[in-house]
């Protein structure tokens, strides 16, 4: 799969693919298709130092993030979704969702 491996406090997050349909049920062509600025990390580096102490990163793998436009550097392999961030140029994040099947039997 993945066989880069971040340093220090970088992370590889994966972008969720641009939607295709509104909200509103409205499909959006291609050309207006914009890259999300959300994704989920895949690795993280082992922290960073700070006065000779390694301090662990916040971000673990399977989190999802919030990112600006300008952030990061894409990765350029098979998945054009792939980019490279610092710790610090996330400005928020989730835990991933996880949804419990439900016991419908009545």
């Amino acid at each position: 799969m993945l066989d880069w491996q971040p340093l220090y406090d970088k992370l590889i997050v994966r972008r969720d693919p641009a939607q295709s349909v509104t909200e509103g049920g409205l499909a959006v062509p291609d050309a207006h298709q914009s890259q999300q600025h959300i994704g989920s990390v895949l690795k993280t580096g082992q922290g960073r130092w700070v006065d000779g102490i390694l301090l662990p990163l916040t971000i673990a793998p399977g989190m999802r993030v919030l990112f600006s436009k300008f952030a990061g550097a894409e990765l350029t392999t098979s998945d054009p979704d792939l980019i490279v961030l610092r710790e610090d140029e996330i400005l928020a994040w989730s835990a991933p969702v996880t949804v419990e099947p439900s016991d419908d039997r009545a």
